[in-house]
């Protein structure tokens, strides 16, 4: 009697030949192996051929004999043909979660393993979800993220200037140095003023910003003209007008580029020129700069520019755009005092990582500067930047708090910035005790809001640094300075900022066109 194969070993086996299908149908008369025990020895072996009916049929044995000696009852596997192979077999039709339950055993007595598991119906629950946990009552463990790993800081150079000239750094044990002479430059009046020792900033009137614009230009007309004659000798009667006034002849205009649109950027087509309140009123005309051969302009800049007038009288066509005239400089830019090499390590902020309150940069950065050992260090700010997230945030936690102290920026510096200063500079005066270190404010310090010129650091944030935190950082040899600051050491003049600026002038508006071109 032919043995009628079940729909879903039919469709297993009806892909392949003709002769290994005959020999897989009396193969099941004998075994009753079902598609899942079949697809389990194809993924072990590769596609069924009539070569592989052999091993199959072996594979078959060899499953039967290891369920049988974990108690399974032997002779399931070969039960009557007439009986019905739905409680025989475990691969038979089941609930999804069974049929993958016995996939795997199946998959575990190809792969040598045996046990009490092996054969044993495994149930397969979906946990609860979390919101009926909670009205349960349940315990929840709560899975959190780890926190990524730290890198280590690596100190390097950014830059070096004259690394090529012999530096005698001083060997440990050896008598200290001479310390180097600095001095103080420029006008100290810049920032100081009545309140703690610096200016009040943001407490003039309009009127008084206005005349301090004002008096600037009026005091560079006189350079800017000479500048002009000096590029056009042949002109011998060049006259200087008057912005706003109409003039068929050639004039030379002095004036302030302004921007046509409050809040827009600097173009050729949206520049006018302002004139002083003595010369011309404070009139403003647009300013046309289409024949110029080349310019260079930025919003507030004060320039001369040489053209006519239009007909209307508020538009002043220029043919050559003078940008400013060239300061002379002094007789002598390096005094004969400076008769040695000078080692000086610049360290710029921030020091500490953008998302916390992590200063291991700038310990890396004193350690640094001890092992030099250089005659100067520069530190520049900011020490706590305002654009980092946690102090944007507010949300503050000294390392090693706990997470629900949240401190104030004042207690930051206090607290943490200060003592990681004091213990940086502690220990480069032991190792080269000559050191001068010199501090420098930064426009992103979160506590000073002076514009420039900064004042000290120890002045603006007053304080905020504590009763004794300057004071402690002076005993050390630190010199607090302004922002920027002019300096003489050894004789060698120095301006140091930690400002950019040009950003500023690329962000209002650059209008750059080089000789040559037109627009």
């Amino acid at each position: 009697m032919a043995t009628e194969l079940p729909q879903q070993v039919k469709k297993a086996i009806g892909e392949f030949s003709v002769e290994c299908q005959s020999k897989l149908v009396a193969l099941y008369a004998q075994t009753r192996f079902n598609e899942d025990q079949l697809e389990t020895f194809q993924l072990n072996s590769g596609a069924m051929t009539l070569d592989l009916v052999g091993p199959f049929k072996v594979f078959l044995e060899k499953e039967l004999e290891k369920r049988t000696g974990a108690g399974g009852p032997a002779g399931a596997r070969g039960s009557a043909p007439g009986k019905s192979s739905q409680s025989a077999l475990p691969f038979m039709k089941r609930p999804r979660s069974q049929q993958t339950s016995s996939l795997a055993s199946a998959v575990g007595a190809a792969l040598g393993l045996s046990g009490a598991g092996a054969t044993k119906p495994v149930e397969v629950v979906t946990p609860d979800p979390k919101r009926l946990k909670e009205a349960r009552g349940d315990d929840i463990e709560e899975i959190t993220t780890p926190e990524p790993l730290q890198k280590q800081m690596k100190i390097s150079t950014k830059a070096s200037v004259n690394n090529a000239l012999p530096i005698k750094i001083a060997e440990p044990g050896a008598a200290p140095g001479d310390k180097v002479q600095i001095e103080m430059l420029g006008d100290r009046s810049l920032w100081s003023g009545p309140r703690q020792g610096v200016y009040a900033w943001m407490d003039e009137s309009l009127e008084d910003r206005a005349a301090a614009r004002d008096a600037s230009l009026a005091e560079a007309e006189a350079g800017l003209i000479a500048a002009v004659r000096a590029k056009h000798p042949d002109l011998e009667d060049l006259v200087v007008g008057m912005i706003g006034m109409p003039s068929q002849a050639e004039v030379v205009l002095v004036g302030r580029i302004v921007c046509e649109g409050l809040e827009g950027r600097l173009n050729e087509r949206s520049m006018l020129l302002e004139g002083s309140r003595g010369s011309s009123r404070s009139v403003r005309v647009q300013l046309n700069v289409a024949n110029c051969k080349e310019i260079t302009a930025f919003p507030g800049q004060l320039v001369a520019v040489l053209g006519r007038s239009g007909s209307a009288m508020n538009t002043f066509h220029a043919r050559d755009f003078v940008p400013g005239f060239h300061v002379p400089l002094p007789p002598q830019i390096v005094a004969p005092g400076c008769s040695r090499l000078l080692h000086t390590l610049v360290l710029a902020g921030p020091f500490c990582r953008r998302d916390g309150l992590d200063y291991s940069p700038l310990e890396s950065a004193l350690e640094h500067a001890a092992q030099a050992a250089p005659q100067v260090v520069l530190l520049l700010g900011p020490f706590v930047d305002a654009s980092n997230r946690g102090v944007a945030s507010g949300e503050l936690v000294l390392p090693g708090g706990r997470e629900d102290d949240i401190c104030s920026i004042e207690e930051i510096y206090t607290q943490h910035v200060i003592p990681l200063l004091r213990q940086g500079l502690a220990r480069l005066r032991s190792a080269s005790p000559s050191t001068e270190v010199l501090i420098v404010p930064s426009l992103d310090e979160a506590l000073c809001f002076h514009p420039m010129p900064q004042p000290p650091l120890d002045l603006s944030l007053g304080p905020n640094l504590g009763d004794r935190g300057a004071d402690m950082l002076r005993k050390l040899g630190a010199k607090f300075l302004p922002n920027p600051a002019h300096l003489s050491i050894e004789g060698l003049r120095l301006t140091v900022t930690s400002a950019d600026a040009l950003s500023p002038v690329l962000r209002s508006g650059l209008v750059v066109r080089p000789g040559g071109r037109r627009p």
